[in-house]
């Protein structure tokens, strides 16, 4: 009985849905009409992903290279530790 309800809510949220995109008459552009602007758009947007991805490789890089140097610092501490014998 809950699934059936749930059901005819989500349908009726739905219909709403699309009867409010419906009355929406104005058409509003995101990207600019010209062919110019439209490749500057474009070409900023593969810029600024380009550089997203570029910084998250640096970490990376960044991070792996902490690790190494922890690694190597942890090695020769055990080295130097006296043994109990």
């Amino acid at each position: 009985m809950k699934i059936i309800l749930c059901t005819i809510a989500f349908i009726l949220l739905f219909i709403l849905l699309q009867a409010a995109s419906l009355r929406a008459e104005t058409k509003i552009d995101v990207f600019p009409p010209t062919g110019y602007d439209r490749a500057t758009v474009y070409l900023s947007l593969a810029m600024f992903w380009a550089g997203i991805i570029g910084l998250v490789i640096l970490l990376r890089l960044k991070l792996r290279e902490l690790e190494r140097v922890q690694k190597m610092e942890r090695e020769e501490a055990e080295k130097a530790a006296p043994f109990l014998e």
